[in-house]
């Protein structure tokens, strides 16, 4: 009778986190009632989403802090919004992530606290938005690659951007220019990340480095491929492309800016 009444009292009284994290009675269920299970709202489960942005609240410290301080272009903003107008014109289809997706979510904001201590701060935030994209990629059911890249795009990278790239594309800008210079029969050299024509030197600056060029690019490659269900492949294809635009047109305006 004991046996019986304990047997009972384990059967009837679910775990709190039902259907979340713990597959109770997973063994007795068939597969249509199962695989329901799975299609509950994320909406009905906020306090999971809540709880993984609150546990991160130091990386979002630091992309506040560079967005006020003047320190970084604030277009991650854009990038940001455009992903929360994705998420409500989606919000009837929102599902509750698979209990692997959990888990990886919460490794990677551990390892994003983790990182926070010995690389930059900029690098944890990265992990810690890809702890946010892997909760929202399976709540969403769409491929990851696209989703992710605007969730990186929200972060303050211009000026590191810039600070990386920006004198290996300025060297590129001017030998591109050069060459057609020569191609329409203007005499012109380049040397470092200038052009030299008749004794008179003229700089590529930074903003002709074409950073802020390419990241608009990326962002429009990114949403275009999120909103065509793009696979990873397709998704790095027109990145790829999206990149070779900005970098011809950025050298074209050189050329046509050389002029005057």
């Amino acid at each position: 009778m004991r046996t019986e009444h304990y047997a009972r009292i384990g059967r009837t009284m679910p775990s709190p986190l039902y259907g979340v994290l713990v597959e109770v009675g997973a063994r007795d269920a068939g597969p249509q009632r199962l695989a329901a299970r799975w299609r509950t709202p994320l909406l009905r489960e906020w306090w999971l989403p809540a709880a993984l942005l609150l546990a991160l609240w130091p990386h979002w410290a630091y992309v506040a802090r560079r967005l006020v301080d003047r320190s970084d272009e604030p277009w991650g903003i854009l990038a940001l919004a455009t992903v929360g107008v994705l998420l409500w014109r989606e919000r009837g289809e929102l599902v509750t992530p698979p209990r692997a997706a959990l888990v990886a979510s919460g490794a990677l904001a551990v390892v994003a606290a983790l990182a926070e201590l010995v690389l930059p701060d900029l690098v944890a935030a990265a992990i810690a938005m890809l702890a946010v994209g892997t909760v929202l990629v399976h709540a969403l059911r769409r491929p990851a690659t696209a989703l992710v890249v605007l969730l990186l795009l929200a972060l303050p990278i211009i000026a590191s951007l810039q600070f990386s790239l920006g004198y290996p594309l300025r060297l590129l800008v001017a030998h591109a220019s050069a060459l057609l210079f020569s191609l329409l029969g203007v005499s012109a050299t380049a040397a470092g990340a200038s052009i030299v024509h008749d004794g008179t030197t003229v700089l590529i600056d930074a903003p002709c480095a074409g950073i802020g060029m390419l990241w608009i690019g990326s962002f429009v490659a990114a949403l275009l491929s999120y909103l065509h269900a793009a696979d990873a492949r397709r998704t790095l294809l027109n990145g790829v492309s999206a990149g070779l635009l900005v970098l011809l047109a950025n050298i074209a305006r050189s050329v046509f800016l050389y002029f005057p």
